[in-house]
């Protein structure tokens, strides 16, 4: 059997349903109504020969075929879309000093930036990787040009603020009994006064076990059984148990994250980066391949 030649906008509808579970979602995603992206799809499907997506009343599910095709089109989405931006984009040339959370500096967000520079091969990127208190000083010192970092109530209320999730991690040996051995980041990180607020409207009794400023001391502190780490999702990592409010841990508020820049130093290369940057700062965040399977690490929940 031949397949037949793939388009581009079939590849768009068929990964847009994978991630996002289901059609209407897919339309919304990519601005096309609910019996465009079916048509769509089952266009796709004549073109491979074989079903991508098994359909019942309630759920969605990719076939083995539907699973091998969705590899490949997000790699070749990814690349399409790579070669648009190069043809489009502005010659840009000099330096940026860009600021990152430390959960963020590995994995897709930090490809974004590796992307941005293949794109751009005259810029030259600097970046750092420090907490967010950490990085607003540096915008204000005009030692950075651009940060993601965590929403401050002393600065103006930025723009396109992105949600994300807060947990209660713990590994299996960690006792869950009062008081409750905690492992937090140094002052002024904001999800201590975050786990607080929640155990105190809770009932519970806690203690400091370890503060650390670093992520990875955190995240090694948590999987050894030394106390319960409050990690955002981006710090989540294969073999940690995540609590929830029928085990006597409420809900964690969201963290709010944002793109701040300089305001005394105008830049093209900043202004350019910044415009494409709040768009893929959401799909870093947003869980993917509702579908497909986890992009997350296997995480249990009790």
């Amino acid at each position: 059997m031949t397949v037949g030649r793939f388009n581009i906008e079939l590849l768009e509808a068929f990964v847009a349903v994978a991630e996002a579970g289901n059609v209407t979602h897919a339309g919304t995603k990519l601005n096309r109504t609910q019996p465009c992206v079916s048509t769509q799809l089952r266009r796709l499907e004549e073109r491979v020969g074989k079903p991508l997506i098994e359909r019942t009343a309630r759920t969605m599910n990719l076939t083995p075929a539907g699973r091998i095709l969705y590899q490949h089109a997000t790699e070749i989405l990814r690349s399409h879309e790579e070669a648009r931006l190069r043809l489009s984009a502005p010659e840009l040339t000099g330096t940026v000093h860009v600021g990152l959370p430390e959960w963020y500096a590995t994995g897709q967000l930090q490809s974004i930036f590796c992307n941005f520079v293949r794109i751009h091969p005259n810029v030259k990127l600097e970046m750092t990787v420090a907490d967010s208190a950490t990085l607003h000083d540096m915008l204000t010192n005009n030692e950075i040009n651009l940060a993601i970092a965590l929403v401050s109530a002393s600065k103006p209320e930025p723009d396109g603020v992105v949600e994300e999730s807060l947990h209660w991690a713990v590994s299996d040996s960690c006792p869950l009994t009062d008081p409750l051995p905690l492992i937090l980041f140094n002052q002024p990180c904001p999800f201590r006064e975050m786990a607080f607020a929640t155990l105190a409207r809770a009932g519970r009794q806690w203690y400091e076990r370890i503060t650390t400023t670093s992520v990875a001391a955190a995240q090694v502190a948590v999987m050894s059984g030394a106390g319960i780490g409050i990690l955002p999702s981006g710090a989540l990592m294969e073999g940690l148990t995540l609590l929830k409010e029928q085990d006597g841990f409420p809900p964690l508020p969201a963290t709010q994250l944002a793109i701040y820049t300089q305001t005394t130093t105008p830049s093209p290369i900043v202004d350019y980066l910044e415009e494409h940057l709040q768009d893929l700062l959401k799909n870093a965040i947003t869980p993917r391949s509702a579908l497909a399977g986890k992009t997350q690490p296997d995480l249990r929940v009790v």
